[in-house]
């Protein structure tokens, strides 16, 4: 897990971040946000292709403060809890949430990319309606 990222980063410039020097090295990001505020909850969940390089991603971005506009945020970097550990996990965990209905615009979702290449690829679909996100739903 990825803390302190600025509040108001967007996805797009989180991985563009990300692709500096970790491109090919992750498979899945997901940067949660504030769909009232339209801000991020200053955290993303990324999955590294393997453990090396996770460590070279810690080491790398612990401490981080240069971000793309003026923050006195500083990233840390931390394993995430052992159920969300791997791609697997993230796609059960995601693919049938809330953050997946389509009202939810898509630069609020999860993203799936290939090993090594960085490409972006689709995410499975999901195995039950997904109601939408309490924030999107009309009445009580």
């Amino acid at each position: 897990i990825m803390r302190n990222v600025p509040n108001n980063y967007t996805r797009a410039m989180l991985l563009q971040l990300l692709e500096q020097e970790f491109r090919g090295t992750y498979n899945m990001v997901y940067l949660p946000m504030d769909f009232r505020r339209g801000a991020n909850l200053g955290y993303a969940f990324i999955n590294f292709v393997d453990h090396a390089s996770a460590e070279k991603f810690r080491a790398g971005m612990s401490g981080f403060h240069s971000w793309a506009f003026p923050s006195n945020k500083v990233c840390e970097v931390d394993w995430g809890k052992e159920d969300q550990q791997g791609l697997d996990a993230h796609i059960e965990r995601y693919r049938n949430s809330e953050v997946m209905h389509v009202s939810v615009p898509d630069e609020y979702k999860p993203v799936l990319f290939e090993d090594l290449t960085g490409v972006r690829l689709p995410f499975p679909e999901p195995t039950m309606p997904i109601r939408p996100p309490r924030f999107f739903r009309k009445g009580p």
